[in-house]
């Protein structure tokens, strides 16, 4: 028995070890596999991607992974310091997964806010995100476009309460992409002239693919906005084109700043060693009166001769003011001094007009930001804090006469066929809001007292009523004088439009002369009459004699103005005389509650004309998922010719009772523009 109990012990045994050895019930004989071998999964970039690319450019990248026995290919991904934590920030990868050996495509981001921006893209093996390789991309600017060197900013528009605001400042550009120093000066009506330095520390500008940037400006005031920032949206033109601007710019609050304020003006290159002033400077300044409890508008302008180093005597010196509703403006002399300019140019004037009915010495006082022998940037600085007794906050271009100085002594001196832009306020209905004044035109001074061949459009928004007496869309004739004293101030004695606007328009307009032929620019202070009052200035430019022409890459700035909102921009288009209609398409800046960026738009255009303007569209589109807030509706336009590589255009719905009347006014320019690379739209 004992035997027989060992036999069936073995049995059971072998029969527990042969169903462990079956694996879950089969009858084969199978063993169990060995380990698998260590991984060998790699994956590597083919080729290596390049280490920088520019803002708005393309790079594709490929991985490759090796010993993915599934094929499961490459995950990627992109990452960026991104403190607003918006992706598209960063740029954007055309696909997140692709087989081994398969490009994706990066595209960098348009716009950022500083000089450079590193990016990291991620390619992973699929089969095992322990497996990867990281790429680093430098994201660079076009900084080259602005040379190195020192360059006076303007601007002028509202602050935060809808009031006007000005900004003028000198910044030193290193050519790399930093704002290495500066000075500036910035106007608000409830704080006065605040005058600060440049922090270079986080200040900078960049440019991107089309030309357009961001200019970012710090401060350390907490006066200004809060922040101590002030930040621009920018266009480049190029770095060939003499004292005239080498980029547009609008103020809107990107990033972290927080001024509130809203303006377009222009950035020029300043030049190498600028000198202090000497001779005839024509000048126009507008802005707020600020002696006067209502705090009325206000405008003047004029020249004043540097007769001596850092003097003014007041021979051939003279000035015009407009002031409220007051419109018989009537000229009187002005005197003053001047301070050596610093090592940014910049300079104080300190002058003494008999302004007011009174005729009463009034004390005022300018910062001026030279730019070259003939151009400065005024900002009046007599409001600021602590000040005894200021007069006003205004700003505005001084033009220099130079050897013409004290020759303007008949109406000879005023001949040839101009173009000219003025914005300024309505003041009809007790409105105080600016850019509710457009007007844009052209005309012929014969030489002999005589304009001929005048047209303009000229609309007064009525602080947004519809009163059609106040649009003005005509042809006039009128006649002019220049003062024989030779300071160059001209002024209109008649005008008649054709047909004559509901009530009759008799604006007062002033030229002050610059020079002679085509370097005769007249800055132009205008002021309306009984039924349209009105206050503005502005800038008339030579037409040139060539055949019109619009064709090619254009920068801009404009002005819209719609119920007491103000919205200023920036932008760039093409102007493509081949289509029919002819066409243009672009992208703008602009300040629309609050920053705006790339809002795309089109418009058309008639063939270009210069004894008239030739009219046409602009459109905001929708550009991949951008859906554009600017020129939206569709808006018609008047674009008057200087010479090929600039004009104006001007909002003209209002025109047309009922048909997209909605008392907004606009007001723009447009500028020739090189692109910033080869290759570059």
């Amino acid at each position: 028995m004992a035997s027989k109990r060992s036999i069936l012990v073995l049995l059971a045994a072998a029969t527990i070890a042969f169903l462990a050895g079956c694996g879950g019930g089969s009858t084969a004989n199978v063993q169990n596999p060995p380990p698998p071998p260590p991984s060998n999964l790699s994956i590597a970039f083919q080729p290596e991607p390049g280490g920088t690319l520019a803002v708005s450019f393309t790079e594709n990248l490929t991985a490759v992974v090796t010993n993915d026995a599934q094929n499961l290919g490459v995950d990627w991904s992109l990452t960026c310091p991104n403190p607003q934590n918006i992706p598209s920030l960063c740029g954007s990868l055309s696909a997140l997964h692709t087989a081994s050996g398969t490009a994706t495509t990066f595209t960098a981001p348009s716009a950022f806010f500083a000089n450079s921006m590193d990016v990291e893209i991620v390619a992973y093996a699929a089969a095992n995100h322990n497996t990867n390789t990281v790429a680093p991309i430098l994201i660079t600017s076009f900084t080259s476009g602005l040379q190195a060197g020192n360059y006076v900013l303007q601007a002028q528009g509202v602050d935060s309460s809808l009031s006007p605001y000005q900004i003028a400042a000198a910044i030193t550009l290193d050519g790399q992409g930093n704002v290495t120093g500066g000075e500036q000066t910035a106007n608000y009506a409830a704080t006065g002239s605040l005058s600060d330095k440049i922090n270079p520390a986080g200040s900078n500008y960049f440019i991107g693919s089309d030309g357009r940037g961001s200019i970012t400006l710090q401060t350390g005031d907490n006066k200004i906005g809060g922040n101590g920032v002030e930040t621009f949206a920018s266009v480049f033109l190029n770095n060939s084109n003499g004292g005239n601007p080498r980029a547009l710019i609008s103020q809107m609050d990107l990033g972290s700043a927080a001024t509130g304020a809203s303006a377009t003006g222009t950035l020029s290159l300043q030049a190498s060693a600028p000198t202090a002033p000497l001779g005839g400077y024509a000048f126009v300044v507008n802005g707020t009166d600020v002696a006067n409890v209502n705090n009325p508008p206000v405008a003047f302008g004029g020249v004043l001769n540097i007769d001596s180093a850092n003097t003014i005597s007041g021979n051939g010196s003279v000035t015009d003011e407009i002031l409220g509703k007051k419109v018989n403006a009537t000229a009187v002399g002005v005197s003053g001094t001047l301070t050596a300019p610093d090592q940014f140019g910049v300079l104080t004037l300190n002058l003494t007009a008999p302004f007011g009915t009174a005729g009463k010495p009034v004390s005022l006082q300018f910062t001026g930001y030279i730019v070259d022998g003939s151009h400065i940037q005024l900002i009046e600085t007599d409001a600021a804090a602590g000040a005894a007794s200021p007069f006003g906050l205004t700003a505005g271009p001084a033009i220099g006469q130079g050897t013409a100085t004290g020759t303007f002594t008949g109406n000879a001196s005023f001949t040839g066929t101009y173009v000219f832009g003025i914005p300024g306020v309505d003041l009809s209905n007790s409105n105080l809001a600016p850019s509710t004044l457009t007007s844009a035109g052209l005309f012929t001074a014969d030489g002999a007292g005589n304009l001929t061949n005048g047209f303009t459009d000229t609309f007064l928004d009525l602080n947004g009523t519809s009163e059609t007496g106040a649009q003005i869309s005509a042809p006039f004739t009128g006649t002019y004088s220049v003062d024989s004293s030779g300071t160059g101030r001209a002024s209109l004695t008649s005008i008649t439009f054709t047909p004559e606007p509901k009530h009759g328009y008799n604006p007062t307009l002033f030229f002050y002369l610059t020079g002679t032929g085509s370097e005769n620019t007249p800055l132009v202070l205008e002021g309306g009459d009984t039924h349209y009052p009105s206050v503005g200035t502005g800038i008339a430019y030579p037409q040139s004699a060539a055949a019109p022409a619009f064709s090619g890459d254009y920068g801009l700035r404009f002005t819209q103005e719609l119920e007491g909102s103000e919205n200023d921009g920036t932008g760039q288009w093409n102007a493509n005389s081949t289509t029919t209609p002819p066409s243009l398409s672009g992208a703008a800046d602009v300040n629309i509650s609050g920053a705006n960026q790339d809002q795309p738009f089109t418009g058309t255009f008639a063939a270009p004309t210069a004894a008239t303007p030739f009219p046409g569209t602009l459109l905001g589109t929708t550009n991949n998922t951008v859906s554009s807030a600017v020129f939206s509706p569709q808006i018609t336009v008047d674009y008057y010719f200087i010479d090929a590589s600039h004009g104006f255009f001007i909002e003209t719905d209002l025109l047309t009772p009922g048909a997209q009347q909605n008392g907004q006014v606009s007001l723009g320019y447009y500028a020739e523009r090189t692109p910033v690379c080869s290759g570059c739209p």
